[in-house]
């Protein structure tokens, strides 16, 4: 270069520079080999047991040890297997509105695998069809990362299962199985009913949730054992079913009556029914007490059973009139079971003995059985309390069960026509046959109103007038029973107010009706009579017997009939 040339200071400036940017990349590759190998060297130390904190660096040796995990030692945890788990389950109930790809979404399944599962489910069910008011399971991995299955209940017998592994995805229909089978364990959850009034065992069953299926196969299996449809208000029923979706019966106890129990239980795919009938205690009970003013009013208030009231008027409803023949100072003695089930008492049994001393006139009544078909209640003699007729028209038992011991016992006024007796009773009152017959007239008859006309055997006919109806199935021709009611109290056709008009014909005459003379059955005889005369001597001894009371001798309030 000629020192004539003036130097270029670019040329040096750029020289200086590239060395200054070699020196520097060269120094930084020394000292990462060099750190590297230092960090190699304390590594190799500590491994061999020979680390030496003097040879760390001052750098190193500001580092906090961690301190958890000086004196312990986690090897042996590396080696557990995870814990399998079980699959999560979540249930919810398909609400209006509702679409699966919005639940799927809520539940973090991405939009593109709710849509791959809608698309592998159609051949089998549309998921778009989904209804209100179904069961919708979403089963996840054990860790909740993963959707795994789905259950959808398409009615209550059958559902969609949705089963999902990664990207293989498969859908199938299933059937439920209809009836519980013996064999299931899962949970069950009972239900304690009293029957109301307007109950019936599908609005019972269907609002616990049990299908109408279910429900009619129950009703249809056990009729031959006990007719469901005719449940009653006030017995218990429990129920028994599966918490779990959907809703399948596993077993129902009815309580016939105080006796008897009926069990429904599953048996292969229907239901098998069965009567338990328990074990019954009958203990004998004794009552007694004195007439002030009905036998009813005085036998309630003296702590009497109306049961026991009502039976009492039955037996001897052949030889005393309650309507008229009652007077006050009657006496009455009776003797009943009792019935017990499990120590608690459970109702009122026959009534086994009687004594009603009527105007002076004693009368007894024994229930007898010899085995032989001969049963029913018969006097000291053994001959039958029951008779060709009644002795009143009218349903005592009927009337008094309406009456209550803060309410005295209506008086009957009786007239006593030539050719019959009137009965002044409540309009509504129960008219009775007052023997076997024949109905031969029903309808309206001038001044008799509406009248009923029964032809008996023996000659006998009976006239039953100013009715204000007639009972269900009274026609003409048609069979009544002793007893039957057949029409009702009235004033129709000339009359002056609700009375009943009767009238009793023989062979063509019309007699006084409180005239007839009592027709009995046969008397029992030989060996029936023999035992009977054993048997009354104790049914007699025990009417005496006060150590069988439990109520209360009736006061002597002087009330006038």
């Amino acid at each position: 270069m000629s020192t004539g040339q003036p130097a270029n200071p670019w040329k040096w400036s750029t020289i200086i520079l590239a060395v200054l940017f070699v020196s520097c990349i060269s120094w930084y590759f020394i000292r990462g080999d060099a750190g590297h190998l230092a960090e190699d060297a304390v590594a190799g130390e500590d491994m061999a047991g020979q680390g030496d904190p003097a040879a760390i660096g001052q750098e190193d040796q500001d580092l906090p040890v961690h301190e958890v995990e000086q004196g312990h030692d986690y090897s042996s945890l590396a080696s557990l297997p995870e814990a399998p788990g079980e699959p999560i389950r979540k249930v919810s109930t398909i609400a209006k509105g509702d679409s699966l790809y919005a639940i799927l979404q809520q539940n973090g399944v991405s939009n593109r695998q709710a849509y791959d599962i809608l698309n592998a489910a159609k051949p089998v069910f549309d998921f778009s069809k989904i209804v209100p008011g179904r069961e919708l399971v979403l089963i996840f991995s054990p860790d909740n990362q993963n959707l795994a299955g789905i259950e959808y209940s398409v009615s209550d017998i059958s559902q969609i299962v949705v089963s999902i592994d990664g990207e293989n995805i498969q859908a199938q229909k299933e059937e439920i199985a209809k009836v519980l089978t013996p064999e299931y364990t899962g949970e069950l959850r009972q239900i304690d009913y009293i029957v109301a009034r307007g109950d019936n065992l599908y609005n019972v069953l269907r609002s616990q949730g049990v299908c109408d299926y279910q429900i009619d196969l129950v009703i249809k299996s056990v009729k031959k054992v006990y007719n469901l449809s005719g449940i009653i208000p006030g017995n218990a029923m429990n129920i028994w079913i599966t918490e779990e979706e959907p809703v399948r019966l596993a077993r129902l106890t009815y309580e016939i009556d105080y006796l008897n129990l009926l069990e429904v239980v599953p048996e292969n795919g229907s239901y098998k029914a069965s009567r338990q009938t328990f074990e019954v205690d009958v203990q004998h009970e004794r009552a007694e007490g004195t007439i002030t003013t009905s036998l009813y009013e005085s036998a309630i208030q003296a702590g009497l059973s109306p049961e026991v009231v009502m039976a009492l008027s039955d037996i001897f409803a052949w030889d005393i009139n309650f309507f008229t023949d009652i007077r006050q100072g009657d006496h009455y003695t009776v003797v009943y079971e009792r019935y017990y089930v499990k120590g608690a008492f459970r109702g009122y049994g026959r009534v086994l003995a009687a004594r009603f001393i009527n105007q002076g006139a004693p009368h007894v009544a024994l229930y007898f059985d010899d085995g032989n078909g001969a049963k029913g209640y018969y006097d000291e003699e053994g001959k039958p309390i029951r008779k060709l007729f009644l002795k009143a028209p009218l349903s005592y038992r009927r009337i008094s069960s309406g009456f209550t011991h803060r309410r005295k016992h209506p008086v009957y006024h009786v007239a006593r026509p030539h050719l019959g007796v009137d009965y002044a009773a409540p309009a509504g009152t129960p008219v009775v046959a007052l023997g076997d017959g024949t109905v031969t007239y029903r309808g309206v008859n001038g001044g008799f109103g509406k009248s009923i006309r029964i032809t008996h055997r023996a000659g006998y006919v009976t006239y039953y007038g100013h009715l204000s109806g007639y009972a269900k199935g009274i026609n003409k021709g048609a069979r009544v029973s002793q007893g039957e009611v057949i029409g009702y109290v009235g004033s129709t056709g000339v009359s002056t107010g609700p009375h009943l008009d009767f009238r009793v014909r023989l062979n063509g005459k019309f007699i006084n009706p409180l005239s007839l003379k009592p027709v009995n059955g046969p008397s029992l005889k030989g060996q029936s009579l023999a035992r009977f005369s054993e048997f009354s001597a104790k049914r007699l001894a025990m009417l005496d017997d006060s150590s069988l009371n439990r109520t209360a001798e009736l006061g002597t309030e002087d009330v006038s009939l």
